[in-house]
């Protein structure tokens, strides 16, 4: 699907907040966009069903389909964030280049998600098989030590990945990154996980 600049915007937005739901004039105020534009910005997303009502107006993304147009949005913003964070994309090629997995989930999450000055950063790497999980822990860590930024780093298999979306009301990691993450690698991956495990 082309996306206008506009369109983008709107979707880098949604991607951004998976749970949520929104008034198009909240969109537009937390976009800092007209109304107008917002509204004209939003309705192919309607149409091909990447945005969506409920039955009170609200807009909501529909995470459960158009994975490759989510992650596009996705990539959108991670590269937007790391303009602002040249070490961490330092850190993100280490981690692709080093790592021996085909099947992998890399974000970062939490308060560094949101401000420029963050205490710590998180990351997380999600990974195929719980089994992997031990080792990957250590590879993680061995590379984040490598570089000079405050890191909290976390290995979760995809098993522990459905069961705490399946938690929805629970406060969990998960359910915590829905609306409070960027993905550095495995969009994709990420919305076929939330798809099954929701």
């Amino acid at each position: 699907m082309y996306l206008t600049k506009s369109s983008a915007k709107v979707l880098m937005f949604f991607v951004g907040q998976i749970t949520e739901s929104f008034t198009l004039r909240e969109v537009a105020r937390r976009l800092n966009m007209h109304v107008s534009l917002t509204h004209r910005a939003i309705q192919p997303l309607i149409a091909a069903k990447i945005i969506q009502k409920d039955n009170h107006n609200l807009l909501f993304l529909n995470h459960k389909d158009h994975h490759e147009t989510l992650a596009f949005a996705e990539y959108l913003r991670r590269d937007e964030f790391l303009k602002r964070y040249k070490d961490i994309q330092l850190f993100k090629d280490d981690i692709i280049n080093k790592i021996k997995e085909d099947s992998f989930i890399l974000l970062v999450f939490g308060s560094a998600v949101e401000s420029n000055k963050p205490r710590d950063i998180d990351v997380m790497l999600i990974v195929d098989n719980t089994d992997k999980v031990e080792f990957h822990e250590k590879f993680l860590h061995n590379i984040a030590s490598n570089h000079d930024l405050p890191f909290e780093e976390r290995v979760i298999g995809f098993e522990s990945v459905y069961e705490m979306l399946s938690r929805r009301d629970e406060r969990n990691i998960m359910n915590e990154i829905l609306n409070k993450h960027i993905l550095l690698h495995g969009a994709e991956l990420f919305y076929r996980l939330i798809h099954k495990g929701r």
